[in-house]
């Protein structure tokens, strides 16, 4: 198998824009890029895809774990940089209704799907002053939640109208590796898919807990997706799992048992078999961790499992 050891770094291969003389090489490496997801010379499903990642360069691999096939194209995620009016950015929302950061934000992705205009949101602050924050956010996730309904509902048939003057940009794009096209560059792939398939990436980005991405997660199983729609689709969904992971508060108990997964060193072993012994319920502790506090204790073992393993 041919590898993808072109002398160029990371950062030419996914940033130059290139002129014409340069086509015919980017085209060699756009045809090296696609090499690195076709796994046949390597064997079947996931064993062929593992021996051939087992083959890679370390930049290969990097391209392979990061990035999509779609549509014979190599896409990779990156932050959407396109600023922010001030009426939409968390710190203005915040600071004008004196809420948290995590409200204010929460408040925005509502909004978005809302279709705020700014003197929608001048509105928006006045009432949430009146009646406090913890009224105001129920009320916006609930509007929220029933237009996203609504929309899902019919969204082929459903009556188009002009957009607002703004929308709250998407946190992440999509762009090309490895080939440039202005089209491409003036139409992100996301704006080019079905209605209901845009729908279910917002649902992903605009979620709020883990259960519900979880379920979100089962139900895309039950949807006809071709392989560069669920690519995106599970590229999208990490992306907030990640995000929601980290904004968990810990309690005490779990606290504790981090600290304590930190300092072991010999015995990490029987230190997991006594956390799963208190998960299940065999060991009772004050104030046991929740759901989702195990998934950051579970995370943060296996971290320290894996450090212990190259000492």
């Amino acid at each position: 198998m041919r590898k993808f050891n072109l002398n160029l770094s990371l950062s030419e291969i996914l940033n130059s824009a290139g002129s014409s003389r340069d086509r015919e090489r980017k085209e060699i490496i756009m045809e090296d890029l696609r090499l690195l997801f076709d796994h046949t010379e390597y064997g079947e499903a996931y064993e062929g895809m593992a021996r051939h990642a087992l083959d890679m360069t370390q930049l290969d691999r990097m391209i392979l774990e990061d990035c999509n096939l779609v549509s014979g194209k190599v896409v990779a995620p990156h932050l959407n940089t396109k600023s922010y009016p001030f009426w939409l950015c968390p710190e203005y929302i915040a600071k004008r209704v004196d809420c948290s950061l995590r409200e204010a934000t929460n408040l925005v992705d509502c909004w978005s799907i809302l279709d705020a205009t700014q003197k929608m949101v001048e509105r928006f602050i006045s009432w949430i002053k009146a009646r406090g924050i913890e009224k105001a956010l129920p009320y916006f996730e609930k509007l929220a939640t029933a237009l996203a309904e609504v929309e899902a509902i019919d969204s082929e048939d459903a009556t188009e109208t002009d957009g607002p003057t703004y929308t709250a940009p998407d946190l992440y794009q999509y762009h090309t590796i490895g080939e440039y096209d202005d089209e491409d560059d003036n139409k992100p792939w996301i704006k080019c898919q079905p209605k209901w398939y845009q729908f279910l990436i917002r649902k992903v980005r605009n979620c709020n807990n883990l259960d519900s991405l979880a379920s979100i997660g089962k139900e895309i199983y039950q949807k006809n997706l071709n392989r560069d729609q669920a690519g995106v689709f599970w590229t999208e969904y990490n992306l907030r799992k990640a995000k929601l992971e980290r904004n968990i508060k810990l309690g005490p108990a779990a606290k504790a048992m981090i600290q304590r997964i930190a300092k072991a060193n010999g015995n990490l072993a029987s230190l997991g078999a006594w956390l799963y012994k208190v998960q299940q319920g065999k060991v009772k502790v004050a104030n046991p961790p929740k759901k989702h506090e195990w998934t950051v204790i579970w995370k943060t073992y296996n971290q320290r499992k894996e450090v212990h393993a190259h000492v």
